[in-house]
């Protein structure tokens, strides 16, 4: 959580951080000013002490909105100025700005850098900053940083952005059902009102489209495969098939809302009818879903859930990668992960050598059992997404039914 971050700090030996870049795509920029649009703006903060933000003044109304401590560059620093101070040179002003920021907020010691800047830029500036400091010590993390630490944990306010978007997404997932059973059928396919066939391609387009009436986007294309194709997890469907009936679909949705948190769902459906082997999986698939579900408290052992998970499939006859390291058949991933500003972030559900996480108060995780198995024309997967608050209440982010067979209307 953000009020860890002092602790973190100190862990680190860190005196000082400066975050740079601008917002767009900048997920510490953005953790830190709850997503507000802000080009080549620093966020700044000595240990100790609170978030300092410095912004543009053509942003100074989205800047009010962060809650932050305000310092208007333009104003104060004068970027123009700068720039002809040093007879047009953006490197020696960057730097010259940057050292004026340093002075100004007291960023003493050792300074952590973080956000997004091209890698050689950064470079190239971090080097030439460093060489006019006195009293501070540029350093980077590599790796697990504070802030991807600081976020593994949501507080109450973050999960409530994540409450959010579970309800719009699980609004598009009930739309979509119901768009799928508006259609008739010729054979084996469904047909559109002019008599073509229904492909994947056009349910994913009305997909989008739910997603963006609904004030989200996507930062992932979402996944919506058939037979075949549902048995590769992150295959995301082939747009010129057709919807046909009885095939298992892999459904895996994964929008943001405004403020740029995730959520995350899956559901499998057969249209009509599924086949028995599908049945089973989808079953198998249920009753170690739920067994997962029920398990998630404070403390548990989230590698003893993935543990759990493929022992349970073993004992059904499935390959898993607990014992069959590499398989693409049977159950082929972990059972989750963190869900934030990032799909995917820690903590992870899995049985890798070192992750002794446990579930904590504010961790936000995905539940994703599935079984693949391409080569006989299928997969299944079920997945929703779990809050845990500050309080330490688990509470299910999504809200569908799980069903497996999309009903035809008569």
């Amino acid at each position: 959580m953000k009020s860890d971050l002092d602790h973190l700090m100190a862990q680190r030996r860190l005196d000082a951080l400066l975050v740079i870049g601008d917002a767009s795509g900048n997920t510490v920029l953005n953790y830190l000013t709850g997503g507000e649009h802000l080009e080549r703006a620093l966020v700044v903060k000595r240990r100790g002490g609170a978030l300092t933000l410095i912004h543009g003044g053509m942003e100074r109304d989205n800047a009010a909105r962060t809650g932050l401590h305000l310092v208007n560059r333009d104003q104060v620093y004068k970027p123009y100025e700068l720039l002809r101070k040093h007879e047009g040179d953006e490197l020696a002003a960057q730097v010259d700005y940057l050292q004026q920021v340093i002075r100004d907020q007291g960023l003493e010691g050792r300074l952590g850098v973080y956000g997004q800047y091209d890698a050689g830029a950064a470079y190239t500036l971090f080097n030439h900053l460093q060489d006019r400091l006195v009293d501070t010590e540029v350093v980077g993390e590599y790796g697990a940083s504070l802030f991807s630490l600081a976020r593994e944990t949501k507080d109450d306010a973050e999960i409530a952005q994540l409450q959010e978007a579970g309800r719009l997404t699980s609004q598009v997932v009930a739309e979509t059902w119901e768009f799928l059973q508006q259609h008739r059928t010729r054979g084996d396919i469904l047909v559109r009102r002019d008599g073509e066939a229904l492909t994947i391609g056009d349910v994913k387009a009305f997909i989008r489209g739910r997603i963006y009436y609904h004030g989200m986007h996507e930062d992932h294309e979402h996944i919506f495969s058939q037979g075949r194709d549902a048995g590769v997890p992150h295959n995301s469907g082939d747009p010129q098939a057709p919807v046909r009936l009885g095939q298992s679909i892999v459904f895996d949705i994964f929008p943001q809302v405004a403020s740029g948190y995730f959520h995350d769902m899956t559901r499998t459906w057969c249209i009509g009818y599924a086949p028995d082997e599908v049945q089973e999986a989808w079953d198998q698939c249920k009753e170690i879903f739920d067994r997962a579900m029920a398990a998630l408290k404070v403390g548990v052992s989230l590698r003893d859930l993935q543990l759990m998970t493929c022992e349970y499939f073993e004992s059904k006859g499935h390959p898993t990668i607990l014992n069959t390291p590499g398989t693409q058949d049977g159950y082929v991933h972990g059972l989750g992960h963190g869900i934030g500003l990032d799909i995917h972030e820690g903590p992870r559900l899995s049985h890798a050598a070192g992750n002794d996480a446990r579930l904590q108060p504010g961790h936000v995780v995905s539940v994703e059992p599935g079984l693949y198995y391409p080569d006989r024309g299928f997969g299944v997967r079920i997945e929703d997404s779990v809050a845990v608050t500050e309080m330490g209440e688990v509470i299910d982010l999504t809200d569908f039914p799980y069903d497996l067979i999309v009903p035809l209307r008569k």
